[in-house]
């Protein structure tokens, strides 16, 4: 429900010239299970084993995909990434070192990244 919004607004942002300095960056929390619940005809329940972000303009290759499921999306069969790449990714665009990027909680210093994230070079332009 969102193609046709997308779509218009990256060929907005490149008719104006201004694709290059934003970062469009969509992503969900969870994805949804490949199958129906059971038949009722109802939906489907969270999953988190496999789901999609989106991230395009400034300093992100266009046209790539990133990762790939099986084929029933069930599964990651390559490129696995995780939301701390994603955010590690966006941090690196927008110039900040997620390395160095901390809050205190609890009298502790975190990363948003946490220690496992990772900057996502191969779609970088």
């Amino acid at each position: 429900r969102v193609d046709h919004a997308i779509t218009a607004l990256v060929q907005d942002l490149k008719a104006r010239g201004l694709l290059g300095q934003t970062l469009l960056a969509i992503c969900t929390e969870f994805g949804r299970t490949p199958w129906s619940d059971g038949g009722n005809g109802k939906g489907r329940n969270h999953y988190a084993k496999a789901f999609t972000c989106l991230l395009a303009g400034a300093g992100v290759k266009g046209g790539i995909t990133y990762g790939e499921t099986d084929e029933y999306g069930a599964r990651i069969v390559s490129n696995p990434s995780h939301v701390h790449d994603y955010h590690a990714t966006i941090l690196h665009l927008m110039g900040i070192d997620h390395e160095r990027l901390t809050y205190r909680y609890a009298g502790r210093d975190f990363r948003l990244t946490d220690v496992a994230g990772n900057v996502l070079k191969e779609i970088l332009t």
